[in-house]
């Protein structure tokens, strides 16, 4: 079985252009995406939905990752992006008779023009505390924004009643708005693996170790950032415009730091060195949220004490520990074969040696 497996890779890695490690992803996505187009089949009406909501805010965490886990930069204002992507469909079905594809591909545009403008002023800041801190801010102006605008966003009544101009095939049929979903999210999730994997990807990843050494050797650290948070904002959009469908109503909230921080910890939960590790973070935060909210209203609790562990002990969080597991288990297989060939080479030495 060894052997079978030893030339499989062999011969599918270098065909793919994949390492061992690429072909054990390929492997783990095509079984997820294989669960995620059964899923609706098994599951009930409300269930299919919360499937749609994970789906989404997987690809969120996912967006926000490609600037954390690959460069290491950490957002305060993430949710920004996922909003304007919200808002643009809500307003534009609302206030216009575009069609709703239209208004939909218009979303993450709109979110990857407004991750440029903040981000040709963060980008500037090299330190990541005050990164951080100035996406925060931009973040809030945006959402205070969307709060007080009463003639143009609704203010704190949010945008509401544009449901109506969703197709009938999403807005009644929770399979069909299922399915819709996760096509978006798995294309979405396909590009941004062809992102990590490209040499634009692994100049992320050098800029990341370390910023003066690829400076040094001709990398453009300051523009390579700048495209990263682009992107990063254009992802998070496609989000909020499947997360309006989905809604269809947008409130302010959905732009607030509390939902950047929501996003925060389903990065940091599943993993952020991982590339499938904030889908594990967001699955993690949404059965916390869902399940164990209707047990307690503390739910919360749990919550931080998990954080706090992931932390302190699992740095690579869920998804880091699953994987040290499975080589822990691994290792501990081979052990125990290594020991039977001993014991079943050492037998026949003994019994020459008895004769």
């Amino acid at each position: 079985m060894t052997t079978i497996n030893g030339t499989f890779r062999k011969l599918t890695a270098p065909a793919l252009g994949l390492d061992a490690q690429g072909l054990l992803y390929v492997l783990i996505a095509s079984g997820l995406i294989a669960a995620v187009l059964v899923f609706p089949v098994f599951a009930s009406r409300f269930e299919v939905r919360l499937g749609t909501e994970l789906m989404f805010l997987a690809l969120w965490a996912m967006s926000l990752n490609l600037i954390l886990g690959n460069l290491g930069m950490i957002s305060f204002g993430h949710a920004a992006y996922f909003g304007l992507g919200a808002y643009t469909v809500a307003l534009i079905m609302q206030k216009t008779d575009i069609p709703f594809a239209a208004a939909f591909i218009a979303a993450p545009f709109v979110a990857g023009i407004g991750a440029m403008v903040v981000g040709f002023f963060c980008i500037r800041l090299r330190h990541p505390i005050y990164f951080a801190l100035l996406t925060l801010a931009f973040a809030q102006l945006l959402f205070t924004i969307a709060f007080q605008w009463y003639g143009f966003t609704g203010g704190d009544n949010g945008v509401v009643g544009f449901g109506r101009d969703v197709p009938e095939s999403l807005r009644l049929d929770p399979t069909n708005l299922y399915y819709f979903t996760a096509g978006i999210v798995i294309i979405s999730m396909l590009a941004l693996w062809v992102i990590a994997r490209s040499p634009f990807g692994l100049m992320l990843k050098a800029i990341r170790e370390n910023p003066e050494r690829a400076e040094a050797i001709g990398i453009p650290v300051q523009r390579m950032r700048w495209t990263a948070f682009v992107i990063a904002g254009f992802f998070a959009g496609i989000s909020g415009a499947l997360f309006a469908t989905f809604q269809r109503a947008v409130f302010p909230d959905a732009m607030h730091w509390l939902k950047s921080g929501e996003v925060l910890i389903m990065v940091l939960l599943g993993g952020m060195g991982w590339f499938l590790g904030p889908v594990v973070g967001a699955a993690t935060f949404f059965i916390l949220r869902h399940e164990i909210s209707g047990h307690t209203e503390y739910w919360q609790l749990f919550l931080g004490i998990l954080l706090l562990a992931a932390v302190l002990f699992f740095r690579e969080g869920v998804a880091g520990a699953l994987v040290s597991i499975a080589r822990w288990g691994r290792g501990r297989v081979q052990v125990l074969r290594n020991r039977r060939r001993g014991d079943s080479t050492a037998a026949p030495a003994a019994k020459e040696d008895d004769a």
